[in-house]
């Protein structure tokens, strides 16, 4: 795949931001590898790369060029990321709103009956090239798919943690996903198939309803500190003015003691 001529404002900022990719683990025939994980920013849509060993030895214009010839546009942050189609659509959407700003500035003109067919017959040979790549482009993004052994591995790890339809300890979907490395969707799959609901967790729980008391305290804390503030900005003035007024009647009462003796 070709890359993309705008990968090349994003390789410049990562320049001044390096940029660090997730290291996981896919399927890979029979076996499983090592692999680099890109997430969109906008429709966060995942994409892997092998790591190789020009990756493996972290130099982050390796794995932004190996993105880039996957067709992701590669930001100076993740949340500038761009997958393939993400990519595609925003390009077409620059386009389209370049083409009618200067439509608009050059104004109405005629159109004959001859160019308004070639101008159809041109943009329906135009929307209609996309289609052809379109599933191959997005069956490279797809995450990989469970295999046997790894359904096998999440299994007996709930087996561990999962019992009386809820986790046990402080143990959720995504921390068993993050402990075995492999993605939270199929830890749910296969909970949801062979064990139950993901279930309350006494402990997380507990975590809520202290952290919400301990929000509504401090929220009242919080209120009482800006009223006793406010009030005390009041009373400093009160006295500042009660002073200033005590200067006044001083002055005008040695004013008294010097004209009337």
């Amino acid at each position: 795949m070709t890359r993309l001529p705008s990968q090349t404002a994003p390789a410049q900022a990562d320049a001044q931001h390096i940029r660090h990719f997730e290291r996981t683990g896919i399927a890979s025939g029979s076996g499983r590898i090592t692999a680099l994980r890109i997430v969109c920013g906008c429709c966060e849509a995942a994409g892997y790369v092998p790591a190789t060993a020009a990756l493996r030895q972290g130099e982050p214009e390796a794995a932004i060029a190996a993105f880039g010839a996957h067709g992701w546009l590669v930001g100076a942050t993740p949340a500038e990321d761009r997958c393939p189609a993400c990519s595609r659509r925003s390009s077409s959407d620059r386009k389209q709103t370049t083409k009618g700003a200067g439509i608009m500035a050059a104004g109405p003109r005629k159109t004959t009956a001859k160019a308004a067919t070639a101008k159809a017959a041109n943009t329906t040979a135009i929307t209609a090239s996309p289609t052809v790549s379109e599933p191959q482009a997005l069956q490279a993004d797809l995450p990989p798919q469970m295999g046997r052994d790894d359904r096998r591995i999440i299994m007996e790890k709930l087996d561990d943690v999962y019992g009386d339809n809820a986790y046990g300890g402080s143990w959720t979907d995504t921390t068993v996903a993050r402990d075995l490395n492999v993605p939270r969707a199929w830890v749910s799959e296969v909970r949801e198939a062979f064990f139950g609901p993901e279930g309350s967790n006494p402990l997380l729980d507990r975590y809520g309803q202290e952290r919400e008391e301990f929000e509504r305290l401090h929220a009242g804390f919080m209120a009482a500190r800006k009223s006793h503030c406010e009030a005390h900005d009041q009373l400093v003035k009160m006295a500042m003015d009660i002073s200033k007024k005590a200067d006044e009647i001083n002055r005008l009462g040695k004013r008294v003691e010097r004209e009337l003796g």
